[in-house]
């Protein structure tokens, strides 16, 4: 099978100090695949490493089955930086032309292409401004416009949601989930947690210089799905009962119960047993562990093992 990216024992060293520690990874074509971890855990390290911007110490890696040290790797690929850096006397759209031709679009789909970038990021009222006149915000869409010019096969994004309002932020997830539904691979670095947890189908940890957990996040979780009940009265003959339908015992916290049915529709046998025992139940849903949770969880026991 080839993957969008296969990266195999990345080691990245500045002098005495290992930024990349064998770091692998594969991901799969047509996916958006969440690139997580704290500051300075080496993210923007391993993805200038993937596009040729910083040479690997060790390891080696491919985008699309070619090596990264080939320009061919790179000619469908888009990137936008954590830091954009535009020339200030440009504007917009001879910023985004500029690209184009960087890219090798055919010169007589240049202005359609340009057009479209700037209707899909709602910047035709900043077409003819200069870029050292615009806002942050307004500065993040125009990287944004330059990554996906020419529709590249996979998209690179760093810190994407970086300055943008919430308005521009769910736009964003709305444009990266029709990229990915038209066959574009994104990986995507991020601190917003909740734009990972809605749009990555899977993530990777990462933690100094190395990859310590891969996967979905229902994969990661140690609590997957399971019920949250709040009810008084609740007895240990009803949490007999309750487990015998159960992959694990019911957790108790006060009146706060988590509860791991087998089946979805055992929540109505957990009801039924609370009630006819005597229980008062109060609220009932299903939830997950959140990304942020997760994340937190992983990071933390990781230092804690190290420490």
């Amino acid at each position: 099978m080839r993957y969008a990216i296969e990266a195999v024992d990345i080691v990245k060293t500045f002098g005495d100090v290992k930024a990349l520690n064998q770091v692998s990874l594969e991901v799969q074509e047509g996916e958006i695949f969440g690139f997580l971890g704290p500051n300075g855990a080496g993210k923007s390290t391993f993805v200038k490493i993937l596009l040729n911007l910083v040479p690997a110490s060790a390891g080696t890696a491919e985008i699309f089955g070619r090596k990264i040290e080939n320009i061919s790797a790179r000619r469908n690929l888009g990137f936008l930086p954590e830091n954009i850096v535009a020339y200030p006397f440009l504007t917009v759209e001879d910023f985004i032309r500029f690209h184009a031709e960087l890219s090798g679009i055919p010169k007589n789909m240049i202005k359609q292409e340009i057009s479209r970038c700037i209707d899909t990021l709602g910047m035709g009222e900043k077409r003819n401004k200069r870029i050292g006149t615009l806002s942050k915000g307004m500065l993040q869409k125009v990287g944004i416009m330059q990554a996906i010019i020419g529709k590249p096969k996979m998209l690179f994004l760093d810190e994407p949601t970086s300055g943008l309002d919430p308005i521009a932020i769910k736009e964003l997830r709305s444009l990266m989930l029709d990229m990915k539904n038209n066959g574009t691979t994104i990986f995507l670095n991020s601190h917003l947690l909740s734009e990972i947890e809605r749009t990555c189908d899977r993530i990777a940890i990462l933690n100094k210089g190395k990859i310590i957990k891969t996967g979905s996040q229902y994969d990661l979780s140690v609590k997957g799905k399971h019920l949250e009940v709040i009810v008084e009265g609740f007895t240990d003959s009803m949490a007999l009962e309750i487990n015998k339908i159960c992959s694990r015992p019911v957790e108790r916290s006060g009146t706060c119960l988590m509860i791991y049915p087998e089946r979805e529709f055992d929540s109505i046998t957990v009801h039924r047993i609370i009630i006819e025992q005597g229980g008062k139940l109060l609220s009932l849903s299903w939830n997950t562990e959140s990304l942020e949770e997760l994340f937190y969880r992983i990071i933390k026991d990781e230092n804690i093992c190290n420490s």
